[in-house]
């Protein structure tokens, strides 16, 4: 996607780029006695909010999200599972007591929860229904049912070497 493509004047010039910057809202500008201050928004605009995308990458950048918002998430639920429960086939729990159990956010949990499910690295049921781990109370109860040898065929462990080696 070129500039000139979305509307936006290909910037030849400092000026024309801090223009842009401000067009876009990555820069702000304030004037004060002592000159020209420059700041930055505590959270930038989204390349969609700025520049229209195609469908196919627009779904690629929201996959990306998804798994750079759930995936250290997960990773807490998962290290709890592996490492103080012992990679259980099976838990009978709630995302209250997970949320406790990990030291997570309720709402951290259910992330974490839907991101296992929509891997299929997890299920969960609700008796013998299968459960929307979105639309699960806190409170409610529910089995956690691991698939762990898929969970460990689609996933790379990376080990990092100790500097005391």
């Amino acid at each position: 996607m070129h500039l000139t493509a979305a509307g936006y004047p290909v910037p030849t010039t400092v000026r024309d780029l801090a223009e842009l910057y401000l067009t876009w809202g990555l820069a702000r500008r304030h004037e004060t006695p002592q000159g020209t201050r420059w700041s930055m928004p505590a959270v930038l605009p989204l390349p969609g909010d700025l520049l229209p995308l195609g469908t196919e990458l627009t779904r690629r950048l929201d996959k990306v999200r998804w798994i750079m918002r759930t995936g250290p998430l997960a990773d807490v639920l998962v290290n709890h599972l592996i490492d103080e429960l012992g990679e259980p086939q099976e838990i009978l729990t709630s995302l209250d007591r997970l949320a406790g159990a990990t030291g997570q956010d309720v709402n951290d949990v259910r992330l974490a929860v839907a991101e296992l499910v929509q891997c299929d690295d997890a299920r969960i049921l609700r008796g013998q229904e299968s459960a929307d781990p979105e639309r699960l109370e806190p409170h409610h109860r529910f089995r956690l049912i691991m698939d762990w040898a898929h969970f460990h065929d689609t996933r790379i462990e990376l080990s990092l070497a100790s500097d005391e080696a």
